[in-house]
């Protein structure tokens, strides 16, 4: 997924290098509301990290590993959402996503993840999708359920988040049948 319009006032467009002082302004700007869930915010600390970071991601989109895309909302970055890796032989995406706090509560995930799933499922053709969401983060789960996906297990300490771990919620959801 290199551009798609959700609606006239959102739209993901992948990361390009150009985006680097805007993506790196987004974080630096929402640093600690950030950091409560994403294990990365530490390392982004000048323009460059985000450089390299957004290298990595049109690398990953070459090699068909992953897709990193940005949400504009009315023009305005304000998250990024995509697959953080495609598990090509089981045919198995795994999305990621955030959005910084003035524009939580508006549905823009919501909508963002839906279009990224479908996606997935039209045009990557994988069978499965799969969500790891931290079990203390609320408004995080709250995507998952409202689109249909099933909580399918707790994995025990799956991440590291600076200085303790956090379990996840798994959920999946299988391709529609044809």
């Amino acid at each position: 997924m290199q551009r798609h319009l959700i609606n006239p006032g959102l739209e993901l467009r992948q990361l390009q290098l150009a985006d680097a002082s805007g993506l790196f302004a987004l974080v630096n700007t929402n640093r600690i509301a950030l950091r409560e869930w994403l294990p990365w915010v530490d390392a982004t600390n000048r323009l460059e990290d985000s450089q390299k970071y957004i290298k990595e991601t049109l690398r990953d989109f070459k090699e068909s590993r992953a897709f990193t895309c940005g949400i504009w909302s009315m023009g305005r970055l304000v998250g990024v959402i995509g697959h953080n890796r495609i598990d090509w032989a089981n045919r198995i995406g795994f999305p990621a996503y955030w959005i910084v706090p003035d524009s939580q509560g508006q549905g823009i995930m919501t909508a963002c993840c839906r279009a990224v799933i479908d996606h997935a499922f039209r045009e990557l053709k994988v069978s499965r999708v799969i969500v790891a969401v931290a079990t203390s983060n609320l408004r995080a789960q709250k995507i998952p359920e409202r689109l249909g996906f099933t909580k399918i297990s707790t994995l025990k300490k799956a991440e590291w988040l600076y200085d303790h771990h956090v379990d996840h919620y798994i959920y999946s959801l299988a391709a529609p049948k044809r």
